[in-house]
């Protein structure tokens, strides 16, 4: 039965091909025994052209451990293969990269069986995981909240295999006795106290009462989950490669699914800023996108997900600079925080049509010898007179309608005259002193290229 699992698993997936020189994960516990046993006994069936084992001593229970590595050695020998083994502390490299034992003994073991694939010219990696593990995979990711994992893992990844996918932890075992194949025994495995030792000791017994045929459920359900994993995955990130840059217009994206959405957000934020938002914070950008105001989202590492009016943008935090500059009419200044150089003229015949372009020129009719003219950050209490009203309005109101997300808006340089806002600079030109054909001499701005 466990061979004829074996080889279902190797023929449906596509495991194993001609010539294959496969590198085997060797713990020297009953499944990766188990799995070296198979694929030996089955060499010659499946065509491998070489098989070799790496073993990785963890450091993690003192003498154990190197006991467990010289089984690895000897196990090696009497089968007459090469084996590849190092020892690493474990513990020391948690503490260093702050990460938990458990993340940094995974990271450094498939670094390990990466390196030595890689430089010794092996094209598969073989590792023992089987459908018990399966089972206590998605559970344990289920109980802790995490999406990505509770669809378990695939019998194939890359040119990493698991062609005990169809057979359980009991079978294997069984297997192991009847063939009298050697393994070593990780008396950790029994401590109640390591998580995923309680799924598989209390836990699963206990649903097991409920549903005898737990392996079998579970299976048929990571496998059509990962299948519909794996179609969001493509599709968002094709939608992904839509948006090359930090800011997404809502225009593009206001007919995706929240399914392909919250998943093309992920990849995005990834993309541009290193950081894997949490579930939690997919949740919050959501719920952001579905409010009428500007909102600000904190993602870490020093970036911010700002929604504005017309889509979602990601930005540096960063403190608003104070802008105080002086120019005169024949001058021409760079505003280093809004990275423009503004260039003022006195001209006899206006241009009517660059004056129609608000965003980058403006003249005014001021009648006196050398004005000076200050540009500033707007602060508390500012006024503006639109272009064609008699009354003033809060600057505030103006920026909004104007849709100039807040995010922005210390950020923009105000041209002042006599304490009266003439141009909120790149954007809009206030009432005062206005041009018109009777206007002989007028003072003109022009944003020009940096």
């Amino acid at each position: 039965m466990v061979e004829k699992k074996f080889l279902r698993a190797v023929k449906e997936f596509e495991l194993i091909q001609k010539n294959d020189r496969i590198l085997v994960a060797f713990s020297g516990g009953v499944d990766s025994a188990v799995l070296v046993h198979l694929l030996l006994k089955l060499k010659k069936t499946l065509k491998i052209s070489e098989i070799a084992l790496a073993h990785l001593n963890h450091s993690l229970r003192g003498r154990e451990s190197d006991k467990d590595q010289e089984f690895c050695i000897n196990f090696a020998r009497e089968k007459n293969l090469p084996i590849f083994s190092e020892k690493i502390d474990v513990k020391e490299t948690a503490k260093k990269e702050k990460l938990s034992v458990e993340e940094a003994a995974r990271k450094i073991r498939y670094e390990f069986l990466k390196k030595i694939k890689e430089k010794e010219g092996f094209n598969k990696i073989a590792t023992g995981h089987h459908l018990s593990d399966l089972v206590e995979t998605m559970i344990l990711w289920f109980i802790q909240g995490n999406k990505k994992g509770i669809k378990g893992f695939k019998p194939k990844d890359g040119s990493l295999i698991r062609p005990l996918y169809y057979i359980t932890k009991n079978e294997i075992i069984s297997y192991a006795e009847n063939n009298k194949i050697p393994y070593t025994v990780d008396r950790t495995n029994f401590k109640a106290n390591i998580l995923r030792n309680k799924l598989r000791l209390n836990v699963i017994p206990l649903i097991k009462e409920i549903n005898p045929s737990l392996e079998k459920s579970m299976l048929i359900e990571s496998q059509l989950l990962q299948l519909d994993d794996d179609y969001l995955e493509i599709e968002s990130k094709r939608f992904s490669q839509k948006f090359p840059s930090k800011e997404i217009k809502f225009s593009q994206i206001k007919n995706l699914h929240e399914a392909v959405l919250y998943r093309v957000l992920i990849n995005w934020i990834k993309r541009e800023t290193g950081i894997y938002p949490s579930y939690r914070k997919i949740l919050e950008i959501l719920k952001t996108l579905k409010k009428k105001e500007e909102k600000r989202v904190t993602l870490g590492k020093g970036f911010i997900l700002i929604k504005t009016y017309s889509g979602l943008v990601i930005e540096t935090e960063r403190k608003s600079s104070q802008i105080f500059y002086k120019i005169k009419p024949g001058e021409e200044i760079l505003i280093k925080e809004a990275g423009i150089m503004l260039k003022s003229f006195i001209t006899e015949k206006v241009n009517w049509n660059k004056m129609k372009d608000e965003k980058r020129f403006a003249c005014f009719d001021i009648r006196e010898e050398n004005p000076e003219f200050i540009i500033r950050n707007r602060k508390e209490g500012d006024k503006f007179l639109p272009f064609g009203k008699k009354t003033e309005k809060k600057l505030k109101d103006v920026l909004i309608d104007l849709k100039i997300p807040r995010f922005m808006r210390d950020t923009i340089p105000l041209l002042e005259f006599r304490n009266k806002i003439l141009w909120v600079i790149g954007h809009k030109r206030s009432g005062y002193y206005p041009v018109d054909e009777k206007s002989k001499k007028v003072i003109c701005f022009e944003i020009k290229e940096v």
